[in-house]
This record gives C-alpha cells, sequence and structure tokens, in this order.
C-alpha cells in the first residue's frame, strides 16, 4: 500500500518535525515525516504510482497552504492535527490524482497536517492545542510517494517529486 503525500521545503519542515518530535517524545507516540496526504492507500503496482504520480504535479509549482485552525478528533490519523485552507493547488492536485485512483482506492481529500498519532483523552489533546503557537503559511515543494506500514515508524518516502 502506498500514499501520495505533499512535503515541505526545508525550513517548513524542520519546523514540523520539531513539533512532532517533541509531541511524540512527552506522549510516547510514532515519530514521522510532517507530510499532507493528498491521496491515500493505494494497492497497485509502483510504477502506475509513479506515471500518475508525475502527471498530477506536471506544471505545478511549490506553493503555499495557510493554516485555517488547530484541532483535534477522536481518529487516530487526526489526533490533533493543523487544518488546512483548501486552495487551487491543493485542489488541483487532488482532482489530478483522484480521476486516476478513485477506482483503485476512494479517498476524501480533507488537507491537514497531523502533529501526533495517539489516542489521548480529549483533555489532554485541548491542552496541546492551547500549548502550541503554530504559524499560519508551510511552503509544500513536493509531492512523494509514501510505503505504507501499520506500524508508523516502518513508513517510508520512495520517491521525491520537486515541485518547480
Amino acid at each position: 500500500m502506498h500514499a501520495i503525500w505533499l512535503t515541505f521545503s526545508k525550513n517548513d519542515r524542520g519546523y514540523l518535525k520539531k513539533i512532532i518530535d517533541e509531541l511524540s517524545e512527552k506522549y510516547h507516540a510514532p515519530k514521522f515525516e510532517p507530510h499532507i496526504t493528498v491521496y491515500g492507500l493505494i494497492d497497485s503496482e509502483m510504477s502506475l504510482i509513479e506515471s500518475i504520480a508525475k502527471e498530477a504535479m506536471l506544471n505545478c509549482n511549490s506553493f503555499l497552504v495557510e493554516k485555517a485552525k488547530v484541532l483535534q478528533s477522536e481518529e487516530l490519523w487526526k489526533t490533533v492535527y493543523v487544518e488546512l485552507k483548501i486552495n487551487n493547488q491543493l485542489e488541483l492536485i487532488y482532482k489530478n490524482l483522484k480521476k486516476h485512483f478513485e477506482k483503485i482506492a476512494k479517498y476524501e481529500f480533507n488537507p491537514h497536517i497531523s502533529l501526533i498519532y495517539k489516542i489521548l483523552p480529549i483533555e489532554e489533546k485541548i491542552k496541546i492545542i492551547n500549548e502550541l503557537d503554530i504559524k499560519n503559511e508551510f511552503i509544500v515543494n513536493k509531492l512523494v510517494v509514501q510505503k505504507f506500514f501499520s506500524d508508523v515508524e516502518k513508513w517510508k518516502i520512495v520517491k521525491e517529486y520537486n515541485l518547480i
């Protein structure tokens, strides 16, 4: 299984990774790369995924994503996360992927950046949110193919494409 992610400029990756690592250590949660899942859990040949991913980002420049708010949920993959405002680039990349992948895998795109994966009491998640001061914009500059494992720490980026 693979997922298609958008990842961040060196500075923004470092900024987000520091937050993720600190939360992971404090709450004994897995560490992971900061990302936006633009299409999730595709069970297909890597060659097909690569050709579709390449086409999806054709003529796509690096771009800014904006924070809407920091939220929490009962869902493991969205324990505490930065909800993003949808923009034309996010929409375009998702639509380009969806037209090819929806026959293989359904994926509901809700752009966000997860900060921790751990089932926690709601009070603890609200405490985390209240202690965070997340900046408002991040630069997306890569589209990557990630190999998915149920163990988060085994996740691996297997292909990277720089946005122009």
